[in-house]
């Protein structure tokens, strides 16, 4: 008999922890282009692909993808962030709820192709301090307003975008952001290892999983880049899916 019950245990343990019978994720995007998937031959960049790696952990998962081209951390409060916590809180309670946020490459952009020029007369202290403090509270707030449905939050650090092609050659920089300057190049690398520091710091105050795209040479590597010279392209979205997938999962 006790052979038989130690059995049923074992088989109960295993049914629990099998992919199998694992509850179904609701997966929520939040973020820009990046998330949007701008640059992706195949369409869709990196949600869709990492939606289709947790199904074969997790069954009948769907994925809500609120990311736009262009969006700030501003943009997204303004309109993404109410719609993700209202899909997160509809989520069945069967299910689990998964949310990823990618923001700051356009605010950091905006900063050098705008702001510090025509708000700040190129007062560069000034402005990379207010930017700085405006993107904190932003965070703060997206992770608040997040954490309130809980829901599993991946926050993504930045990547050194002075290393993209679209900072480093002259002429592209020039097509996409003909404001920015050469010397604007460091000033971007210094502030995005600060904006990093943020999300770091707001990632541990509210639990979440910082998702490190800072140590990649995904935005360096003509084979994972799009021909701008700034945005990921199929193979690119293929290695980002990847991973957020190990984060998720590991």
């Amino acid at each position: 008999m006790k052979a038989i019950n130690t059995m049923f245990v074992l088989l109960f343990l295993l049914l629990s922890v099998h992919p199998a019978f694992a509850r179904s994720i609701i997966l929520v995007t939040l973020g820009d282009s990046l998330t949007k998937g701008d640059g992706d031959e195949e369409g869709g960049g990196y949600p869709p692909r990492l939606l289709n790696k947790l199904k074969t952990l997790y069954p009948g998962s769907t994925l809500k993808n609120l990311g736009q081209s262009g969006w700030t951390s501003d943009d997204l409060i303004n309109t993404q962030l109410k719609p993700a916590v209202a899909a997160l809180n509809a989520a069945p309670a069967a299910s689990s709820r998964v949310v990823t946020v990618w923001i700051g490459s356009n605010d950091l952009f905006g900063l050098y192709n705008y702001v510090c020029d025509e708000e700040y007369r190129n007062n560069y202290a000034a402005c990379e301090r207010d930017g700085l403090r405006i993107f904190s509270d932003n965070i703060k707030k997206i992770l608040a307003s997040l954490k309130s449905t809980e829901a599993r939050i991946y926050i993504a650090l930045l990547d050194d975008q002075s290393k993209r092609p679209v900072m480093k050659d002259p002429v592209k920089r020039g097509d996409s952001f003909d404001k920015i300057s050469v010397d604007d190049v460091p000033r971007m690398s210094a502030q995005t290892k600060k904006y990093n520091g943020v999300l770091r710091k707001f990632a541990a105050a509210y639990g979440a999983v910082a998702v490190d795209f800072f140590n990649t040479t995904i935005f360096e590597n003509a084979a994972t880049l799009s021909e701008d010279g700034n945005h990921p392209n199929s193979a690119g979205y293929d290695a980002i899916a990847k991973i957020w997938h190990q984060a998720i999962t590991q």
